[in-house]
């Protein structure tokens, strides 16, 4: 049966909205799916509806997720087309036309969607109830409209008052701006969080409408009874504990819930944020009873989880199920709070646009949600009574009514629950709670500060001249020193800025990945100061209509600031339009200038910045404090010219990899740090790995390690103090180094170190590592060299590559800048006929076993692989032209046998990466037969001559 579409009995200004969704497999072809993606269009269209229609990019785990607004009718149409019903045409309405119009487009729409999914050979995807769809209304008349939300339309200085509706939606003007329908990765965006979760994870646990209200109302029983008896269980210790999670995003919380006190906020500010809450109060590791002094929330826990339409807690409660496996049940409100507020609100039946419904929705119980349900339309949210069909409540008449607000002021802490769409933080712009009294108070503060006169009774608080600038409750503390505008402030006021933004930017040097987009927000804001006080036209610079605060949203000046998102109506598609014309009028090398421009920062070099500062600090204080930089003669014995350190106690420190985040200190030291106990049987592991924890020898962050299952957790510093004991090396008593000073010519202008430029020309014997690396530090080529010529430790910069096993020439400067110049001319992009700056390459001479030929006289060179690679001679030299891949996972015996790291074994293969090398002979010694051979990487590196040598010829 199609639903009724008769609206006889409502206003002609009444307007609609529903929401929908409907996890259902579809195809992971963007081509495919735009065929069902444009019909969905041309149906919405075709009835004049506008809204946000999300279709998932997936063949198992997402569907379909849309919030529409239009009349009645033609919603009612929309619905029966998407539960499969037909649309009859009542031809005893003045409306015939529109009847047949309504048709004719869902008939057109199951059409091609019959065609679509005929040829995926998948079920079509249809809405299995009218129950799948959540109403709300408004009659848009005066003082009985019941919206409570948003004010993005009206005049600029218009005050939200309880008497009267907040909404600002006009008579005839949708609830959105336009119809965007999309094709999506996710139809509720996490960034991926969920990706394992499908289509047959979800609609597990429902609750409907009046089982959750039963269950609502026991909680809230226990919970006083918990209260009565001081915090003792009232029901004895057998009974299972019941968490209540509100799966929503911070700001939706704070101005509606169900069970106040009761109800958990996970303070996320997007859905992405919720997984890794769940991970945070979830008991990962049930066999370690150190790891947490805290007992899990949700192990072990009877879960009750709630969302605004139940989309979200569809992936929540698959994800719960999937990480938190030892729980009690886990539940979720089907329809969310939209569809409780339907059956439990207050308002009427809406039962006339169901007619095939066998039970009513209206229930005179007292409904338990508290305060409003906010909503993603330009209405922004409702209260209990905004939801279902017919809902004409009109408002208390007391302006000091704050029965049900469960928000707060974001800067006083009275009472209050409207969002603005001009009143969100400066930094990240978020919707922030503010009162009409705190806006009209931040309005004269920030009016003083920039210069300006007080307001006058019956000034407009929203003066374009001078935005009030708010922030969040993250950013907080950044409210008196980070303002998205700077004119009118005073040169003290912004060196105090300054000063306050360089201490908080400080504070946050020591937090790795966790605070580099803190850093970084911080770190714009004060470039963008110093560059504003370079300016000495700014100085004294006032506040007036020609240099007025423009909109941070569009930029135009006479926008209210409440052109973003859903709020926008026609002025964000007005301002997106003026905007590509102005662009169409730029040329194009203003552009890329522009964007130059933009990119361009005045940051220091790599090796300057504050982390690498203090890593090269803590560096030099190891070396000096276990006396690591000595000359080659220490601790050499001369008769077998080996070199051995003499043992030290160091602790060695890792940031936990993200691979790591979850594991414990048993599978780290097992799998990651296996060579400290090579050659042990498992069983010898354990005991030794549990031997080091008792000793205090492992640490994470400082803090010694109680049990080997303690879980690794991000930007942890995992510490293991060792007694090293380094390989020995065989090193002459003095190593031969020529130090060459280097021409005018070639040096920076910039230059204005005081220090003798030089470069370095080192004879490094083989065995020796270059850097300190591996179980290699005081044996390095470099504190050795830095000792015998008196130089402080990593003083040189070597300009190139040698490894450990090769001798041969090695080049160091002793200024960053001039390594600079130098590297940039044995660059491999460096032009062979560039005869001013000739290019620097490097040269191999290999013993190679055989007699290598001389010239293409001598014979065919037999090349392998030849399918792939070739070989040409150039007079007397030899090119090879192969491509190299690395193997994983080859036999170690193999790997052992080519390389020293047998988890990597490089091969040709028609996949590698291109290497061209050329070889020349040079000698052939017929008593060993071994020849020399010279050996130059056009491309690669050395490893990829040694292969050419080996595997080739």
């Amino acid at each position: 049966m199609s639903i009724n579409n008769n609206n006889n009995n409502l206003s002609n200004n009444k307007q609609y909205c529903i929401l929908f969704y409907k996890y259902h497999p579809l195809t992971d072809d963007k081509e495919v799916l735009e065929t069902y993606r444009h019909a969905t269009e041309v149906l919405c269209k075709s009835l004049n509806l506008t809204g946000r229609i999300l279709i998932g990019l997936s063949n198992n785990g997402e569907g379909i997720n849309g919030t529409l607004a239009g009349s009645k009718d033609d919603l009612n149409a929309y619905v029966n087309c998407m539960l499969n019903n037909d649309v009859d045409v009542d031809t005893d309405t003045t409306n015939d036309v529109d009847c047949k119009r309504r048709k004719d487009a869902v008939t057109a729409f199951h059409n091609a969607s019959k065609e679509f999914f005929a040829k995926l050979n998948i079920p079509q995807l249809f809405l299995e109830s009218p129950n799948d769809f959540k109403w709300s209304s408004w009659s848009g008349q005066g003082e009985g409209d019941d919206l409570l939300g948003v004010c993005p339309g009206g005049k600029r200085g218009d005050s939200i008052d309880r008497k009267s509706t907040s909404s600002s939606v006009k008579n005839n003007e949708s609830w959105f701006p336009d119809l965007h329908i999309k094709i999506v990765k996710e139809i509720i965006s996490s960034g991926g969080a969920f990706k394992d979760i499908s289509t047959q994870d979800t609609s597990v646990g429902y609750l409907t409408p009046k089982e959750w209200h039963e269950e609502m109302k026991s909680l809230i029983e226990k919970n006083k009874k918990m209260e009565d008896s001081a915090g003792g269980d009232a029901n004895g210790d057998e009974e299972v504990e019941t968490v209540l999670i509100d799966v929503r995003n911070h700001k939706e919380c704070q101005i509606g819930n169900f069970a106040p006190g009761i109800s958990i906020d996970p303070h996320t500010k997007t859905f992405s944020q919720f997984p890794k809450w769940v991970k945070e109060n979830a008991d990962l590791s049930a066999t370690d009873t150190t790891a947490s002094p805290n007992p899990s929330l949700l192990t072990n826990k009877r879960i009750l989880m709630y969302c605004t339409g139940g989309i979200r807690c569809e992936k929540a409660s698959a994800y719960i199920r999937q990480t938190v496996p030892n729980n009690k049940g886990i539940y979720h409100l089907k329809g969310g709070i939209h569809k409780y507020l339907e059956e439990f609100g207050g308002g009427q039946d809406a039962s006339e646009c169901k007619d095939n419904q066998d039970e009513k929705t209206s229930n005179t119980d007292e409904c338990l949600f508290v305060g409003k349900n906010f909503v993603f339309d330009r209405r922004g949210a409702l209260d209990a009574k905004g939801h279902g069909i017919n809902n004409n409540r009109k408002l208390s008449d007391s302006s000091n009514q704050v029965d049900g607000v469960v928000g707060t002021c974001q800067y006083c802490g009275d009472p209050y629950d409207v969002f603005h769409p001009d009143i969100v933080c400066c930094v990240c712009r978020e919707p922030i709670l503010t009162c009409s009294k705190c806006q009209r108070e931040l309005s004269e503060k920030q009016r003083q500060l920039r210069g300006l006169a007080p307001l006058r009774d019956g000034d407009n608080t929203k003066d374009i001249a001078c935005r009030t600038e708010y922030h969040c409750e993250v950013h907080f503390h950044l409210k008196s020193c980070y303002f998205t505008s700077l004119i009118g402030l005073s040169k003290s006021e912004l060196e105090q800025q300054l000063q306050q933004l360089q201490s908080y930017h400080k504070e946050l040097e020591g937090t790795g990945k966790k605070g580099k987009q803190k850093r970084r927000t911080l770190r714009k804001q004060i470039e963008k100061i110093q560059t504003y006080m370079k300016q000495p036209s700014n100085s004294n610079e006032l506040v007036s209509s020609e240099n007025a605060m423009k909109c941070r949203h569009c930029g135009t000046l006479e926008c209210n600031s409440d052109c973003w998102g859903f709020h926008g109506g026609n002025k964000r598609m007005e301002n997106n339009q003026d905007k590509d014309v102005e662009d169409t009028l730029k040329s194009h090398n203003n552009k890329v200038e522009l964007k130059r421009q933009k990119r361009r920062k005045d940051r220091l070099p790599s090796n300057q910045r504050p982390a690498k500062l203090a890593k090269r600090g803590n560096d030099l204080s190891e070396i000096k404090l276990l006396q690591l930089c000595n000359t080659p003669s220490h601790n050499r014995n001369d008769s077998t010219g080996m070199r051995v350190p003499p043992p030290v106690v160091r602790v060695l420190q890792s940031g936990v990899k993200g691979k790591w985040v979850g594991k414990t200190v048993k599978w780290l030291f097992n799998n990651e740090f296996g060579e400290s106990m090579h050659g042990l049987t498992q069983r010898d592991r354990d005991e030794r790995l549990e031997q080091l924890i008792r000793e205090g020898l492992i640490r994470i962050n400082g803090v010694a390690v109680k049990s080997s299952n303690v879980l690794l957790r991000n930007m942890d510093t995992i510490e293991h103090i060792v007694q090293w004991h380094e390989p020995p090396v065989l090193v002459p008593s003095k190593i031969e180094v020529l130090k060459h000073a280097l021409p005018e010519s070639i040096l920076p202008t910039d230059n204005n170190n005081t220090t003798t430029p030089l470069v370095y020309c080192i004879n490094k014997p083989s065995s020796v590592p270059v850097y300190p690396s591996g179980p290699y530090y005081a044996n390095s080529l470099l504190l050795m060299v830095e000792a015998q010529e008196g130089l402080t430790a990593k003083t040189l910069i070597p300009l190139h590559r040698i490894d450990r096993a090769t001798s041969g020439v090695l080049l160091c400067a002793n200024m960053s800048s001039v390594a600079k110049v130098i590297q940039g001319r044995m660059s491999s992009n460096s032009k062979e006929d560039d005869d001013e700056h000739p290019p620097v390459r490097k040269l191999y001479l290999a013993r190679v076993k055989g007699k290598f030929p001389s010239s293409s006289s001598e014979g065919l060179v037999t090349i392998r692989h030849a399918s792939f690679a070739s070989a040409c001679w150039h007079g007397d030299i030899l090119e090879v032209d192969a491509p190299i891949a690395v193997d994983l996972g080859s036999s170690i015996k193999e790997s052992e046998s080519s390389s020293s790291n047998s988890t990597m074994h490089r091969s040709i293969r028609s996949d590698g990466k291109q290497s061209i090398s050329r070889f020349k002979l040079i000698a052939y010694d017929e008593a060993l037969d071994q020849s020399l051979v010279s050996c130059a990487p056009i491309t690669g590196r050395k490893v990829r001559v040694c292969i050419v040598l080996s595997m080739h010829m």
